[in-house]
C-alpha cells in the first residue's frame, strides 16, 4: 500500500468516522428534545390534576357543610366496606 493509499484511506475512515459521531449527536440532541417535551408534558398534566383536585376538594367540603348528617352516614359506610373487604383479604391469607 502506498503512502498516498493509506492518506486517503486515513481521510476516508475519519470522515466516516466524524459522520457517525455527527449522527450519533443529532440521535442523543433528538432524545433529549423528547425528553424535554415528555416532561413538560407530564408538568401540565400535573398541574392539571393539582387543579382539579382542589375543585373536587373545595366540592367535597362544600357538600359536607350543607349536608353533614348524610356525609357521616356516607363515610361510615365506606369506613365498614372497606373493613370488611380487609376482614375478607385477612381471611384469605389464612388459608
Amino acid at each position: 500500500m502506498t503512502g498516498e493509499h493509506m492518506t486517503q484511506t486515513s481521510n476516508a475512515i475519519e470522515h466516516e468516522n466524524h459522520g457517525i459521531r455527527q449522527r450519533a449527536h443529532d440521535g442523543v440532541d433528538r432524545v433529549m428534545d423528547k425528553a424535554d417535551s415528555m416532561r413538560d408534558a407530564g408538568e401540565k398534566a400535573m398541574d392539571k390534576a393539582k387543579e382539579k383536585g382542589i375543585e373536587m376538594r373545595a366540592d367535597v367540603d362544600g357538600y359536607i357543610r350543607k349536608n353533614p348528617e348524610k356525609s357521616v352516614l356516607i363515610a361510615a359506610g365506606v369506613g365498614v366496606a372497606v373493613g370488611a373487604m380487609a376482614a375478607a383479604a385477612m381471611m384469605n391469607k389464612k388459608r
